[in-house]
């Protein structure tokens, strides 16, 4: 959001976009209730903002993104063409996919925007570069969008087919709603409460307070006063010194016990409050309390919960877009990407050894496709689809010993 964008919010701006104009993302302020300002640069330094953004970034980049050819409802991976190429070698010339994959996701768990650059060679694609949402303004009018991103001072203006945008949750469907924006006064509390407690530290955990002097003094005696007993409650450097009032100087302190104010109970809760606003189980940002005993026990069910609830609209997301910015109008249908969610949920060996066993078994799956999940190589005479009776395969479901189909089998629906 730009500078002028930002600079409206103080006179009453609000999320109601125009038809045509510029699109707004939130109220587009740095400013909190609590006093302090909370830039994106500031939030991450909060443990919590940190914490979530690294989970969701690590984890979706740690999910295999497969582009598939379809055709007649069956796919074969996509190994050839521009796509291909760009997915599986470098997306521009400063970074590995995983790279580019992390940072856009990262722009997406942070602001529910994520942009990038596409150059195009004729109707191919060639190159995608992330560029910075801060920095994007989306226009909209009667014959489409058109980006228009700041750069140095220049203004860029790109068109629709140029940009490869994920968004999130949006009120209209063409930005998505800056999550950083509405989590700001969240980011304040959690901001001030850090900011407190350095204080206590950085004071030695000694209160501030008032000098009490039985007489009226002059503007130049104030301040010497103060410069002389400033060390009493201003830095740790003071603490357990020894300080000799005279003259009838009496010390009062005015601060506030942090027990009395819960600081413990209020950080802890802001952990819990910014997990909210990513979606993302206070548990697996160590903020787990007594209420979190609704979690899942397992470790693999914690994993699934969290793909099924979390990442699973990060995926499609990205799915959606990619499809969306990257495959010609000509070759919708025909040429799909999706994850592979498998890499993700991790079963213990009793589960999958379970699991592969039920789909080789039953005709699901041959057992060289189980090996490919085993990352083992795969054997000759195991590409055959094999069911429980003897083990044979399919197509000889119903057959005697000799080969020919036993008489008191009915073989019609095999």
């Amino acid at each position: 959001m730009s500078i002028f964008s930002r600079l409206s919010a103080w006179f009453g701006g609000d999320t109601t976009n125009p038809d045509e104009g510029q699109q707004s993302t939130g109220p587009g302020t740095y400013a909190t209730d609590s006093g302090i300002s909370v830039t994106d640069e500031k939030a991450l330094q909060l443990s919590g903002v940190w914490s979530c953004t690294q989970i969701i970034v690590d984890s979706l980049s740690s999910i295999p993104l497969r582009w598939h050819r379809e055709k007649g409802g069956e796919r074969t991976p996509l190994e050839t063409g521009a796509i291909y190429q760009l997915f599986k070698g470098r997306p521009n010339k400063y970074m590995k996919m995983r790279d580019f994959r992390r940072c856009l996701t990262l722009q997406l768990a942070l602001w529910n925007n994520a942009y990038a650059k596409i150059d195009w060679f004729e109707d191919r694609p060639v190159a995608i570069t992330p560029l910075h949402p801060a920095r994007m303004e989306v226009h909209r009018d009667e014959h489409g969008l058109t980006y228009h991103y700041n750069s140095g001072g220049d203004v860029h203006v790109f068109a629709d087919k140029s940009i490869l945008h994920l968004k999130g949750m949006s009120a209209e469907g063409v930005v998505g709603l800056d999550r950083s924006d509405f989590a700001r006064n969240t980011y304040g509390v959690a901001a001030s409460a850090n900011k407190y407690a350095a204080k206590q530290f950085a004071n030695g955990g000694k209160p501030g307070g008032v000098l009490k002097v039985d007489k009226f003094l002059k503007q130049d005696q104030r301040a010497a006063l103060a410069k002389i007993y400033e060390g009493i409650s201003a830095t740790a450097d003071g603490a357990n010194k020894l300080w000799v009032l005279e003259g009838g100087v009496d010390f009062e302190s005015i601060a506030h016990d942090p027990n009395t104010m819960q600081m413990l109970e209020t950080r802890q809760f802001q952990l819990g409050d910014i997990a909210r606003f990513f979606g993302v189980p206070a548990v697996l940002i160590g903020a787990g309390t007594s209420g979190s005993s609704s979690w899942p026990a397992s470790f693999e069910q914690q994993q699934l919960a969290f793909l099924t609830f979390t990442l699973s609209s990060y995926l499609s997301e990205w799915e959606a877009a990619l499809i969306d910015a990257l495959v010609l109008r000509k070759d919708l249908g025909k040429i799909v990407v999706d994850h592979d969610e498998d890499d993700f949920i991790k079963m213990d060996s009793k589960a999958k050894a379970e699991f592969l066993s039920k789909m080789t078994q039953n005709g699901m799956m041959d057992r060289n496709e189980g090996r490919k999940k085993l990352r083992l190589p795969t054997r000759g005479g195991a590409g055959d689809l094999t069911a429980q009776v003897n083990l044979t395969t399919l197509d000889k479901l119903g057959e005697t010993d000799g080969g020919e189909p036993d008489g008191n089998e009915d073989t019609s629906a095999i």
